[in-house]
């Protein structure tokens, strides 16, 4: 019980956006079902910032950061100093229920949960299950897949599927076009390379803007912030190309027809929601390979095709096939079977009937 006098729930995160997003979404149905929530994710980590730009409670604890191709000791000894300030946490504001939602960052308060025997739930949202569901899966009272694909890779007792939570806010293509001041009329392409940019997908882009020219497609171009002056220098000054540093993804996905991006989980969750099918380019280096087993997945169905970045010199080829009505008509018809609607309200719900409480109606 909080200090409020209602439930508290704690909701263990962090390290990327795609991690972060749904458990603030998932923290916005609860607070109107009078639910209390706590953030807990690593010091000075991007779940700190996004947390309080959703005025969401935070308590931040060291975490450490797992880098598989160079491992480091002392970022263990951090985690481990985590677990025990999580616990420390946990056994003074005594919570009904602990909600992992994975990265490296949930690990402090997921493990400390299942060794004071709190109640723990896990979201796993990608197809390859990261390390925090590993290693606890098997302690939790309830994991909740994001996709089908996970849950024979899943060693659970109790383990149900449940669409990534997205927000929800819905634009209108013509409000969306005029929210980011581009043409309400023909074929947008949007190119996210995640909040951070992707280098790889900026370098093919501006390639395939210079091969073209004059005839680029219609091109929503996301750099990312550290990128955007780099980018800004390499690319041709051509009017359908616009360059942004950071955009609104949900105003982004709102506005375009197709998108080239990487593959987290949250990114296919919000093109689906918009029903965008994309060119996924697999980050090389995300763990267990996660990204390209997602982009996989959301191919198998017709909702995209899938590029490894060894591959990007096909891109134009696979843009330009994509852009073909007959193409796209049926890949978005496709991708809107991903559609993540109602997701949190649905995941809020559970939580709700755990906690013995009515859902929202």
């Amino acid at each position: 019980m909080s200090r409020s006098g209602n439930p508290l729930v704690v909701l263990a995160t962090g390290g990327t956006g795609g991690h972060v997003y749904p458990a603030l979404a998932l923290a916005d149905h609860l607070g109107e079902a009078s639910v209390d929530t706590l953030l807990v994710g690593a010091e000075g980590g991007i779940e700190q910032r996004l947390s309080a730009e959703a005025d969401v409670p935070f308590h931040g604890v060291p975490a450490g950061k797992l880098d598989r191709q160079r491992p480091d000791p002392r970022q263990l000894y951090a985690a481990l100093r985590g677990v025990l300030a999580a616990r420390r946490l946990l056994r003074g504001r005594k919570p009904e229920l602990v909600i992992g939602f994975g990265g490296f960052a949930s690990l402090p308060a997921t493990a400390a949960a299942a060794w004071l025997r709190v109640p723990l739930w896990l979201n796993e949202q990608n197809a390859f299950p990261g390390l925090v569901t590993r290693l606890l899966a098997g302690r939790a009272e309830r994991v909740i897949a994001s996709v089908e694909a996970a849950v024979p890779r899943i060693r659970s007792r109790n383990t149900t599927v449940l669409p990534y939570p997205v927000d929800e806010t819905e634009f209108t293509r013509t409000e969306a076009r005029r929210l980011l001041g581009l043409p309400e009329d023909g074929l947008l392409t949007l190119v996210l390379g995640g909040s951070q940019g992707a280098a790889a997908l900026n370098e093919a882009v501006t390639q395939v803007a210079h091969a073209r020219g004059t005839d680029f497609p219609l091109t929503l171009h996301v750099t990312g912030p550290d990128h955007l002056e780099r980018v800004r220098a390499a690319a041709p000054d051509l009017p359908q190309h616009r360059l942004e540093g950071y955009v609104d993804g949900r105003v982004a996905f709102a506005a375009a027809d197709v998108a080239i991006t990487r593959a987290g989980i949250g990114t296919l969750s919000m093109a689906a929601f918009n029903g965008v099918p994309l060119i996924m380019v697999p980050l090389p280096a995300a763990a267990e390979n996660h990204q390209f087993h997602n982009a996989r997945t959301f191919a198998r169905a017709g909702a995209g095709t899938v590029l490894e970045q060894s591959e990007l010199a096909r891109l134009e080829e696979e843009w330009l096939r994509l852009l073909d009505e007959e193409v796209l008509r049926p890949a978005a018809a496709a991708a809107v079977t991903f559609s993540p609607a109602g997701a949190t309200a649905r995941f809020a719900g559970a939580v709700l009937e755990r906690l013995g409480k009515e859902p929202l109606s």
